[in-house]
């Protein structure tokens, strides 16, 4: 999702479709006021130029928050493959998977560090300007709009610091919570239980502030306080149920949920009658494309989809496969959590099990799914067996 940049620190580096929205916001909304509005005082190249370079840096400083995240997760071990550099909230927040409490704190502050140094470097230029042997007003035309920018760009970076300590996801203050919590407690199960708990209450409390501020005050400030306290709230329930999800899974390996017979098909076969013979409820979502005894590739749903339906009876599962040396492989004893977690990374239907094995197997989501509804129905047998919670006198348990 967006535009690849290139690679650093061994990250490919992506920006999100969004920031087509934002810079063009940014530039058009500074330019049409300093070329044309009311304080209008520099020649319109002057202005606009200003507008373009303040809307590049934003995004640069966003970039460099971000990237600072990747950069002491690297020096920490860690192996974040991809960043998309969005707005608020990181997306490396779910590729990073800390060790230790300490680990994650630094990682998680890292980026709010970095958009403070900004700050204080672009606040510094734009004092010793305002400060210098003349007066700002009557200084040329390109130190005052250089002192501008970085007066824009430094307030930026200071906003983006402390929006980004905020203790609710997808904020980093969420992420430093749960590592401090979770350094005083030494168990990450309450920790998280903590950074959900009190990453809904900000959300209900901004969204409550919001409230107040379209009422007696500011309409639009309002309004998108109460988005991120909706943004927060929403992130808090999906943790939630993700906690929950691992709960129920907790001991669960591999070999539990892996398919030993999964399809195996010939590269010739045609995307149509693959889908009509191949994803059915009986053999599941993915299946092996194999010449003789000879593994070529994996295809499932996430690649046929990608072709347009009138094209199918004129494409081979060969031309639309994944090579079989692109598709991760995982052991039958590795936990089921963090093989899901591979999965989802991957965007593939299945991984391969035991890979080099003779009759190597798949891990689907499919059969994921089957085995996680037969543990949740388990589970519900199991409360039910238990009977409805006793109550003392008082209505309590």
């Amino acid at each position: 999702m967006g535009l690849t940049l290139g690679r650093i620190f061994g990250t490919e580096v992506r920006a999100h479709w969004t920031w087509i929205l934002i810079l063009a916001f940014i530039a058009v909304f500074l330019g049409t006021d300093l070329s044309n509005g009311t304080a209008a005082i520099w020649s319109p190249g002057l202005a606009w130029g200003s507008s373009i370079a303040t809307a590049a840096l934003v995004f640069v400083s966003v970039a460099a928050h971000e990237l600072a995240h990747v950069y002491v997760a690297r020096r920490n071990g860690q192996v974040i493959p991809v960043v998309v550099v969005q707005l608020l909230g990181g997306a490396y927040v779910m590729d990073v998977k800390p060790r230790s409490a300490g680990e994650e704190v630094r990682i998680s502050v890292a980026g709010s560090a970095m958009s403070l140094v900004l700050a204080l470097a672009f606040g510094g230029v734009a004092v010793v300007l305002f400060l210098g042997p003349f007066a700002i007003d009557r200084a040329p035309a390109g130190l005052q709009a250089v002192q501008f920018v970085a007066s824009l760009v430094a307030v930026f970076n200071l906003i983006l610091c402390v929006i980004n300590l905020v203790p609710g996801y997808p904020m980093d203050g969420a992420r430093i919570l749960h590592g401090l919590v979770w350094g005083r407690t030494g168990k990450e199960e309450v920790a998280t239980a903590a950074a959900i708990r009190i990453g809904r209450s900000t959300g209900i409390a901004l969204m409550t502030l919001g409230a107040v501020s379209i009422a007696f005050f500011d309409a639009a400030a309002g309004l998108a306080l109460v988005v991120a306290g909706w943004l927060m709230m929403g992130s808090s329930r999906v943790l939630d149920r993700r906690r929950s999800f691992q709960a129920l899974i907790a001991g669960l390996h591999v070999s539990d949920a892996e398919e030993t017979e999964a399809a195996r098909i010939p590269p010739q076969l045609t995307l149509d009658v693959f889908a009509g013979e191949y994803l059915g409820d009986r053999l599941g979502a993915a299946a092996l494309v194999e010449r003789g005894s000879e593994l070529l590739g994996l295809i499932g749903t996430a690649q046929i989809r990608r072709i347009p339906r009138r094209l199918w009876t004129l494409t081979r599962t060969a031309d639309a496969m994944v090579p079989i040396g692109a598709v991760p492989s995982v052991s039958g004893e590795m936990d089921l959590w963090s093989a899901l977690e591979v999965l989802e990374r991957t965007g593939l239907d299945a991984l391969l099990v035991a890979a080099g094995a003779p009759g190597a197997a798949l891990l689907t989501r499919r059969s994921a799914a089957k085995l996680v509804h037969q543990k949740a129905e388990e589970r519900q047998r199991e409360l039910l067996a238990l009977g409805p919670p006793r109550r003392g006198r008082f209505g309590g348990r």
